[in-house]
């Protein structure tokens, strides 16, 4: 046996001590960063029906609209549901079905397509007549 035995011994397992512990802060870090992430995109898909569609109704096209909207300089409407709107930001255009169970405000930038929305424009969804009070 060697005298420096026990030296030798107590200096590796310190150093896998701090592998280990250096290796732990490295996952504890990647697992912060995954968190972040999945917590932006569970804002999104929060928004989402198991069935991946819109709780506030789903996008149209060839439909006549109800009503036509310029969202260019924010604000909001009031719309029934079941009405068909169309959104208008510049030369940019998109139309929605309002079909919702909720009946509330909600924001166009949660509804418009990628690029488009303006984050400033709510839109304030009401029961239709059919649907009672």
């Amino acid at each position: 046996m060697n005298v420096l035995s026990p030296f030798i011994e107590g200096s590796v397992r310190e150093q896998e001590y701090r592998k280990v512990k250096v290796s732990v802060s490295i996952l504890s870090a990647v697992a912060a960063v995954m968190l972040t992430a999945g917590a932006s995109q569970a804002a999104t898909q929060s928004e989402l029906l198991m069935n991946g569609r819109s709780p506030h109704g789903l996008p149209v096209s060839g439909a006549k609209a109800d009503k036509v909207v310029d969202v260019t300089r924010g604000g909001s409407i009031n719309v029934d549901c079941g009405q068909v709107v169309e959104f208008r930001d510049g030369g940019k255009t998109f139309s929605w079905k309002f079909d919702s169970a909720q009946h509330r405000a909600v924001n166009l930038a949660n509804i418009a397509p990628e690029g488009f929305a303006n984050a400033n424009f709510t839109v304030h969804v009401s029961r239709n007549e059919s649907e009672g009070s």
